[in-house]
């Protein structure tokens, strides 16, 4: 008899830290925008709930007094997995200070260090005029300088934190090295709560592409490197987004879609909303009948109980 297939878990990142209010009037910026996407989106059809958090002018931050502006709000009135990005700080503690403060289910580990093409966010998007300085010096000539530096001693402190406080993880791998790292850490550390949750950021300049190609090769590594301990998530970048969630769903993967991946649905023609780029998903997924999981379905296949 064969298996039956789970579901297929869709995670959306509402607002993301890389691309900005002058790609798209859509971008949620504001507490109350982040919020407002973010439930919709679970009305939609998502499950978990990626976020990060902005300042007024749309720049990004990890001040936990932005944070608790809707953070409370999504644990107390949507049944989502919430999962704070963990990835603005140079040390493991600045990281982890709003998540430590405000305990969601699950937070992020980058797993490995890259050059971050950051320029070509701006250009997939077709952008290059800029309303605020911040964007502008961003997005210049330091776009060419940028590095995601996750050192080991980084990841092995972050984890230790997250374990000692009982939030789950979500682990993040740029490429093939850094599901290596992940292996590392995770025989350092053999008491992590398993089932792994394991997202594949592809598609950023610096790291792997979204191809299906390397998309086989990362599942079929992971596999191999942690078996049935593992739930993995695929995700793209820029307009390949939708079809990077599509490979993932048809290759067995949950997905991740979202306003933090990419603005437009098509050239020059922005998503309205992180819902309407969930909607699309669903609608695909639907008519390849894949099955998509709840809230609810989603805390079982990761184990993960309603706080």
């Amino acid at each position: 008899m064969s298996k039956t297939p789970q579901k297929t878990i869709i995670t959306c990142a509402s607002t993301g830290a890389t691309l900005s209010p002058s790609m798209s009037p859509n971008l949620p910026v504001s507490p109350e925008e982040i919020a407002k996407q973010s439930k919709d989106a679970v009305k939609a059809g998502a499950s978990i709930l990626h976020l990060h958090a902005r300042n007024p002018d749309g720049s990004p931050t990890n001040a936990t007094e932005i944070w608790a502006e809707f953070i409370p709000e999504l644990q107390k009135d949507t049944d989502a997995i919430i999962n704070m990005s963990a990835s603005f700080g140079q040390t493991a503690e600045e990281r982890l200070s709003a998540v430590r403060a405000l305990r969601p289910d699950i937070a992020t580990v980058i797993v490995g260090s890259m050059n971050y093409g950051l320029f070509a966010k701006s250009r997939n998007q077709g952008i290059d005029k800029f309303n605020t300085q911040w964007e502008r010096d961003t997005f210049g000539e330091n776009a060419y300088k940028i590095v995601t530096q996750n050192s080991f001693d980084t990841i092995h402190r972050m984890v230790d934190i997250l374990v000692d406080e009982d939030i789950g993880m979500e682990f993040e791998a740029y490429d093939v090295g850094h599901l290596y790292i992940l292996e590392h850490h995770l025989n350092r550390k053999p008491n992590i709560k398993r089932p792994i949750i394991l997202q594949f950021l592809t598609g950023i300049m610096g790291g792997i592409p979204s191809d299906i190609d390397h998309l086989v090769h990362l599942k079929r590594t992971s596999e191999r490197l942690f078996g049935d301990a593992v739930q993995l998530f695929t995700h793209g970048t820029g307009m390949g987004n939708i079809k990077a969630a599509t490979y993932g769903a048809m290759m067995g993967t949950h997905l991740r879609v979202g306003q933090e991946d990419n603005l437009f649905e098509t050239p020059g023609v922005p998503f309205r909303s992180n819902a309407h780029q969930v909607e699309k998903i669903t609608g695909i997924l639907s008519a390849l009948n894949i099955e998509t999981a709840t809230p609810a379905e989603a805390r079982q296949i990761l184990d993960i109980a309603k706080k």
